[in-house]
C-alpha cells in the first residue's frame, strides 16, 4: 500500500468578523451576508456538511444576502471550505482563488483578513500534490500578522505538513505539537481541528516506524471524531485510511482490509469525492485486498478504479455556479 506522505490541516469554517486594517464600508460584508454565512457555519459546527453545501447552492449574492464584492469574497471563501471538506479539491481551489482575487481589490496584501482563505488555498493545493504552488502560498501566509491561537495553530499545522512533505519528519513532529497546544489553548482541543492535526502527527510517527505511537495517536483522533459535533464523514475516512496503512506495514492485512472497506462504504454512502481522491482510495483498497488473498474482490475494485478517468498522484495522502451575479 502506498504510504501517505502528508495530512493537511483543515480548519473548520470560520466567520471573519471584519476587524481588518481596511475599515472601508465598501469592503465590509453586509449584516445580511454575515448572518447568512453564520447560519452556514452553525450547520457545519453540527456536522451538517450536506446542508451547508445546499444552503450555498440555493443562495445568490446580490439578491438575498447583499450585493457587492464585499459579500462575494466571504461567501466564495466559505463555500470553498465546505466543498473542500466534501473532498472536491479542484472545485474548492477555483473558488478560493476567486475569493482571493476579490480580496486583492479590497484589502492590502498584508491584511490578516486574507489568512483563512490563503490557508484554505494552501490546503487544497497540498492535497492535490501541487507542492510548489503550496509552498508559495505558505510563504504568503507566513507574512501575515496572526491575532488568535487558532490562527497560530493553523500556521504550525501548515508548517508541519510542509516539513513532512520535504521528508523532515523529526522537524515536523514538534510543529504538530505546537499546533495541538495552540488548538487546546484556543478551546478547540476536542474538535476535529485537533483530530486532523493528530492524523498528521500519526502519519509522521508511522513513516518513522514508530507504530505503537502512531496507533495511540490515531486512537485519540478517532475518539475525538466519534464525539465531536463538527465531525464529518471525511474525517473518519482519513483516519481509517492512515490506520489501514499502519496495519499493512505490520502485515495485518485483514485489519487493513476492514478499515479500507469501512472507508469505502462511508464514501459511497455519504460523500462525493473528486475523481482523483476516489481513484486513489480504490487503488489502495485493491492493493490491500490482494494482500489479504481476496483476489476476486480486488479485481472488482480495480475495475472500478480503472473506470475513473483521473491520474493517481504519487505523493498524495491516502484519504481520502456562479455565486456572484453580474452587477448592473
Amino acid at each position: 500500500m502506498r504510504a501517505g506522505l502528508v495530512t493537511v490541516y483543515a480548519a473548520a469554517l470560520a466567520i471573519w468578523h471584519v476587524a481588518a486594517q481596511n475599515s472601508d464600508p465598501i469592503a465590509t460584508p453586509s449584516a445580511a451576508c454575515i448572518e447568512f454565512n453564520q447560519r452556514v457555519f452553525d450547520k457545519l459546527e453540527r456536522g451538517q456538511l450536506a446542508d451547508a453545501e445546499a444552503a450555498f447552492s440555493a443562495t445568490t449574492i446580490g439578491k438575498e444576502i447583499g450585493s457587492g464584492q464585499s459579500c462575494a469574497w466571504l461567501t466564495l471563501s466559505n463555500r470553498a471550505r465546505v466543498i473542500y471538506l466534501s473532498g472536491r479539491f479542484i472545485e474548492a481551489e477555483l473558488l478560493a482563488q476567486q475569493s482571493l482575487r476579490i480580496l486583492d481589490k479590497l484589502y492590502s496584501r498584508n491584511d490578516p483578513i486574507r489568512f483563512r482563505t490563503l490557508q484554505l488555498l494552501w490546503s487544497v493545493q497540498f492535497q492535490q500534490g501541487k507542492f510548489g504552488n503550496a509552498r508559495q502560498t505558505f510563504q504568503s501566509i507566513r507574512s501575515l500578522p496572526l491575532d488568535t491561537q487558532q490562527d497560530r495553530a493553523m500556521l504550525h499545522g501548515a508548517a508541519a505538513a510542509q516539513l513532512q512533505a520535504e521528508g523532515q519528519y523529526k522537524e515536523a513532529e514538534p510543529e504538530y505539537f505546537k499546533a495541538l497546544t495552540a488548538t487546546d489553548q484556543a478551546g478547540r482541543g476536542e474538535t476535529t481541528e485537533a483530530a486532523i492535526l493528530l492524523i498528521g502527527l500519526a502519519t509522521v510517527q508511522l513513516i518513522q516506524g514508530r507504530y505503537l505511537d502512531a496507533g495511540r495517536t490515531l486512537d485519540r483522533a478517532l475518539a475525538i471524531v466519534h464525539s465531536a459535533k463538527d465531525a464529518i464523514p471525511m474525517d473518519r475516512v482519513s483516519i481509517l485510511g492512515i490506520r489501514a496503512d499502519l496495519h499493512s506495514r505490520q502485515g495485518k492485512w485483514q485489519e487493513a482490509e476492514e478499515d479500507m472497506r469501512l472507508a469505502i462504504s462511508i464514501v459511497d454512502r455519504e460523500t462525493r469525492l473528486d475523481p482523483v481522491t476516489l481513484k486513489r482510495l480504490l487503488v489502495n483498497y485493491g492493493y490491500v485486498l490482494r494482500k489479504a488473498n481476496r483476489r476476486k474482490e480486488a479485481r472488482s475494485i480495480e475495475a472500478r478504479a480503472a473506470a475513473i478517468h483521473a491520474p493517481i498522484l504519487a505523493n498524495a495522502i491516502v484519504d481520502i455556479t456562479e455565486l456572484v451575479s453580474k452587477e448592473k
